[in-house]
């Protein structure tokens, strides 16, 4: 599944930056697995706009973020929008 990220935590996005990432099938199920783990490796699908990247990730790239599932269940307004292929 593909992911909209906005980077506001731990990993390697800065705050404020948007990503668009997607999880491989292991990887997929690996976060949906109980307990949640708290952070994941992804794969960049759409980087931000060059002149924010700052850190420089480029598509195909593997960044760590939080994972959207825990994030769902620990907190009321997570900082992830589920992108439709």
């Amino acid at each position: 599944m593909k992911w909209k990220y906005i980077g506001n935590r731990t990993g390697d996005a800065a705050k404020g930056e948007q990503y668009i990432v997607e999880a491989d099938e292991l990887t997929e199920l690996y976060m949906k697995s109980l307990p949640y783990p708290q952070t994941v490796n992804v794969y960049v699908v759409q980087p931000p706009s060059p002149r924010n990247n700052w850190s420089k990730n480029n598509v195909g790239d593997i960044i760590k973020i939080c994972n959207p599932y825990y994030e769902m269940a620990t907190y009321s307004h997570p900082g992830f929008v589920p992108v439709k292929e």
